[in-house]
């Protein structure tokens, strides 16, 4: 599905867009020289689907036909991870559900170099199963999307995976959107990792004890939308070290519901910048944390450099609350000392806590709202920690139906979940189910 690119414009605080279009290149209808992978060795109930899908694939390149690889559906195991190298104008439609069966390490399914290509289930219901509940943090990631440009990755469903479910590798052009992550309740079960430049991510749903959605350095002109975060970690921007270089981020209409924050930006040390981001329409609740800017983030090492440059960054429209108020606070920005940030802007932010007080918590940062202090003097200062009472402005945080009380154990078979028609609270998804279509 070929997408147009669009901009956001927010002055004064800064300004966030796609740099050009996103997706495939050519129509899904274009792509139907079908090629079942029943055909390649495969079959339903297979005990290692990994050497058929590789076969569809090498065969397809080598004549140019078919540019459509497809699963059936029914379920299928794999031991044998794939790599799919090149190629251009092809698809793959999974409508099946496969299942781990092997701890080697890497990724299941790797697509490196492509061009205008497509990943999807036809029928929304298709996806991988990691069972990682029997090989946590010893296996592989579910699906590594690598230096790929022009694709989309839709209507799947990841769950489970030994390491983290879906890894977005440099590249650029690429849309994700209509995913159901389920992870178990603890780390290095991250939902979505991104690098790279002009992504659009939208309309998914995570749940895990780890990142939700995240950006990663190098990266520009990302979008990230109608998120879910549902008993999940939260979303971040990091971890990060030396040489960072993120620019012109927008994420929008976040929901987070449980977890560990609403959103956190985390270093230790490191160099760079961060710049050009802004982070407007979020609702969460029952949080750990609330807005989070650390860059003393202590689960990190400390990394070479004085830290990392955040600049002309704005967080407009929040609406939530974290657990203890005073333990930890709502709202907390804590630069470094030898970089202090600047140019660091909250705008109807309404931060409060579920025990009926709370502080701020701000160091060597600089900008509007808040504990943040003014002028164009940035030095460095000591944390400050400024008690606060309930926001004229907040409001308890909305719910929506499917919010979960709780993660999954790391010990047992996570369910495999449907894919969800909304979200974030009163607004539609952007794109329709393939099932719905």
């Amino acid at each position: 599905m070929l997408r147009i690119a669009f901009c956001i414009l927010l002055a004064p605080f800064a300004s966030a867009q796609l740099s050009g279009s996103v997706g495939p290149t050519t129509p899904l209808s274009d792509k139907s020289t079908l090629c079942n992978i029943l055909d390649y060795g495969g079959n339903i109930g297979s005990s290692d689907i990994g050497p058929a899908i590789q076969k569809a694939f090498d065969v397809g390149t080598l004549v140019r036909v078919p540019n459509l690889i497809r699963i059936l559906a029914g379920d299928y195991d794999m031991q044998t991870w794939v790599t799919l190298t090149g190629g251009s104008s092809w698809a793959f439609r999974l409508d099946g559900l496969i299942t781990r069966t092997a701890t080697t390490g890497g990724n299941m399914i790797a697509v490196e170099n492509a061009y205008d290509f497509e990943f999807y289930s036809k029928n929304s219901a298709g996806g991988i199963q990691g069972a990682g509940y029997q090989c946590r943090n010893d296996g592989p990631r579910l699906i590594r999307m690598v230096t790929s440009e022009r694709w989309s990755l839709h209507d799947l469903i990841l769950v489970d995976s030994p390491e983290f479910h879906l890894v977005i590798q440099q590249g650029s052009g690429g849309e994700v959107y209509n995913l159901a992550i389920r992870g178990a309740d603890i780390g290095g079960s991250d939902g979505v990792d991104v690098w790279g430049e002009n992504y659009w991510i939208h309309d998914v749903e995570v749940t895990n004890r780890d990142e939700c959605v995240t950006v990663k350095s190098p990266a520009s002109n990302i979008l990230v939308e109608r998120i879910w975060c549902n008993q999940s970690g939260g979303s971040a921007m990091g971890s990060l070290g030396a040489n960072t270089s993120i620019a012109n981020i927008l994420y929008q209409n976040v929901y987070t519901v449980g977890g560990n924050q609403a959103y956190m930006i985390k270093s230790n040390g490191g160099s760079g910048t961060v710049k050009d981001v802004v982070f407007q329409d979020f609702i969460s609740r029952d949080t750990a944390y609330g807005l989070n800017v650390n860059q003393y983030w202590a689960s990190e090492s400390t990394q070479p450099g004085d830290g990392i440059q955040l600049y002309n960054i704005t967080f407009k429209n929040w609406d939530g609350n974290v657990a203890d108020g005073v333990q930890r606070s709502p709202i907390q920005i804590l630069c470094a000392d030898g970089a202090p940030c600047y140019d660091i802007n909250l705008d109807d932010v309404y931060m409060w806590s579920l025990t009926d007080e709370a502080t701020w918590k701000c160091e060597s940062a600089y900008g509007t709202g808040a504990c943040l202090k003014s002028g164009s003097s940035h030095k460095s200062y000591a944390v400050e920690t400024t008690t606060y009472t309930q926001p004229s402005g907040y409001t308890t945080p909305t719910t929506m139906s499917g919010d979960l009380t709780a993660g999954f154990g790391s010990t047992t078979l996570i369910p495999t979940p449907t894919i969800p028609t909304m979200f974030y609270p009163g607004l539609p998804q952007i794109s329709p189910l393939m099932k719905n279509k």
